[in-house]
Order: structure tokens, then C-alpha cells, then sequence
């Protein structure tokens, strides 16, 4: 059996445990990133230490895991204790990742990781909600990336990318996703 926190169904009944809206990368993300890391690591500024510049969208990508942001490498490297060779930023080369704006780098990454305008979009569900992260949309247009887990009852069980489960009421389910629910239990 599961375990889920009684506060994580409480805080997800109206609504997944996500913000109204979307984290935007130019607006939210990069200003953390340029004032954290682009002292050693920015094409701009002509610093690429490790081959890596925050600046360079395809460097990025190779360090974020759309949807899974416990498994990406630049939260890794972010929250790292100050004593781990990988720490980033190194001890003595600026100032760390405030808790504040690790939540925050998870969140984007959590919502996929978009560089778009605005952040990431609610994407349409997937057919196949077995077997994989899908987006699943409440009835507020909330989106969050998860793998179909169970039913229980009335209610629809999510495993997100990082392994937290959420239980969310069928009927808090957009039409699309209750419909997603509904086919992957076999109903």
C-alpha cells in the first residue's frame, strides 16, 4: 500500500499541488540561474567551465530531466552539501541556490521544463495513460505530470515523476483526463 500524506490530498483536492500559473523560464529561471552560475558558466560572458554555459538552451536540456526534477542533474548540483566536489556553485565561488528558488527550478523542471514565453502549457492528455508520465488537467486547467498508479474508489492515484503520489477525486479531473483515468483503469 501506498502512503500518501493526508495534507498532499487535502492541498490536491481542489486542485494539484502546483501554482496558478506556469513557471516562466526568462522570467523566473534565468535571472536564478545568470545571477548563481554565469560567473563561470556563460557564453556571454565568455566563461564555459565543464563545457557548460546556462545560457546555451541544448546545455541546459542535457542537465534537466523534463518532469522529474529529483533526477535531474542541475538539481543535483544545486542542493549538493557545500562539502560535495559537485557542488554548484563551488565554496568560495558565489552564493548558493536559496531553498526559495530550488522549489522554484523544481517546479519549472516538474512542469517540463519549457523555455517557452509564459512557461509550460497544460498539454492535451495522452491516450495511453499506462505505463508512462502523461499530463493529467484538473477542472481549474491545472496540469500535472504523472503516471497513472490506481483507482481507488472515486478517486484517481498519480505518481509524479519525483514519486510522490497524489489522490485526486475523479471529479476534480477535467473531462479529457477522467476519460484518461477511466481507460487506463480498464473501466
Amino acid at each position: 500500500m501506498h502512503r500518501l500524506s493526508s495534507l498532499l490530498i487535502t492541498a490536491i483536492v481542489g486542485g494539484f499541488a502546483s501554482s496558478a500559473s506556469a513557471v516562466d523560464f526568462a522570467k523566473q529561471i534565468f535571472p536564478i540561474l545568470n545571477s548563481k552560475c554565469a560567473k563561470c558558466h556563460s557564453e556571454k560572458k565568455g566563461e564555459t567551465k565543464g563545457d557548460f554555459a546556462i545560457d546555451n538552451q541544448a546545455n541546459l536540456k542535457g542537465i534537466v530531466i523534463a518532469g522529474n526534477a529529483n533526477a535531474s542533474e542541475l538539481i543535483t548540483s544545486i542542493t549538493a552539501p557545500d562539502d560535495d566536489d559537485d557542488v554548484m556553485p563551488p565554496k568560495g565561488k558565489g552564493s548558493r541556490v536559496s531553498p526559495a528558488e530550488v522549489k522554484l527550478i523544481k517546479d519549472w523542471i516538474q512542469e517540463g521544463a519549457s523555455f517557452e514565453a509564459g512557461g509550460a502549457k497544460p498539454a492535451a492528455p495522452s491516450a495511453a495513460a499506462a505505463g508512462g508520465i502523461t499530463s493529467w488537467t484538473n477542472t481549474a486547467g491545472k496540469a500535472l505530470q504523472a503516471e497513472f498508479d490506481r483507482m481507488e474508489g472515486d478517486a484517481v492515484v498519480l505518481k509524479a515523476g519525483d514519486g510522490v503520489y497524489y489522490k485526486v477525486p475523479l471529479s476534480n479531473l477535467s473531462p479529457d483526463s477522467q476519460a484518461q483515468a477511466k481507460k487506463a483503469a480498464g473501466l
